[in-house]
């Protein structure tokens, strides 16, 4: 059951640190708050946009499935992650579904809510920043899927699951999400994920351990991605 909240948890967040008075009230009664069991649906894709979710724990992927049940995931996101914002700004449909990858709970800001603090410039600009990156990402997808192989998209997709914990610790762990999982968001097979990631492990590049896989060389996966 969702339930409304009576202070601002969502300061700390960069899009809502510049929310003045008015605007952190109408966060603060609004605000909802609900648990969403592993595999559970948030929406569909094609529904009405009810609001603006933000992942307080857990995590959620966006995907869109294909006539005959294929699936491509666009995103996956963790704690402070918000989607889906573009409903909101153009009043269409959802452009995604969402589905919960681990139990997680939510935050719920309703779209009256949300176009109410858009009053603040500095909080709009926030969230034209996240679509203008969004925007690159997908177009990012698109040179991926068009012009690189599943192996570059592999080392692509591994540097990013790291996060920025790469640049300054020699070996980066990292939980290694399903091979179908990782199929889905490289667009391939699952035989063609699991022969790059042994590939990689062969060369000394990664380590596996069960799910869980250590970045031995990052700078070799940049470099597959830049000469690719």
């Amino acid at each position: 059951m969702l339930k409304t909240l009576y202070r601002n948890p969502l300061a700390s967040i960069p899009c809502f640190s510049s929310l003045d008075g008015d605007a952190s009230r109408v966060v603060m009664v609004s605000l909802q708050e609900t648990p969403y069991r592993k595999e559970e649906v948030i929406f569909f894709e094609g529904d009405p946009c009810p609001g603006l979710f933000i992942v307080k724990s857990g995590r959620v992927k966006l995907y869109r499935s294909s006539p005959n049940g294929d699936e491509h995931i666009v995103r996956v996101l963790g704690p402070s992650g918000c989607f889906e914002c573009a409903p909101l700004f153009d009043g269409g449909p959802n452009p995604v579904s969402a589905q919960a990858m681990e139990d997680c709970i939510l935050y719920f800001l309703p779209a009256q809510a949300f176009h109410a603090i858009l009053t603040n410039p500095e909080v709009t600009m926030s969230f034209v920043r996240v679509l203008a990156l969004r925007l690159r990402g997908l177009l990012n997808q698109v040179e991926d899927m068009s012009f690189r192989t599943v192996r570059a998209r592999l080392a692509r997709l591994l540097l990013q699951m790291s996060g920025p914990a790469i640049e300054s610790v020699a070996e980066a762990p990292l939980t290694l999400l399903n091979q179908h999982q990782l199929a889905c968001m490289l667009g391939c097979t699952r035989q063609m994920v699991n022969s790059s990631l042994g590939s990689l492990a062969r060369e000394g590049i990664i380590r596996k351990d069960g799910r869980r896989i250590v970045i031995l060389k990052p700078d070799e996966l940049k470099r597959m991605v830049e000469e690719a």
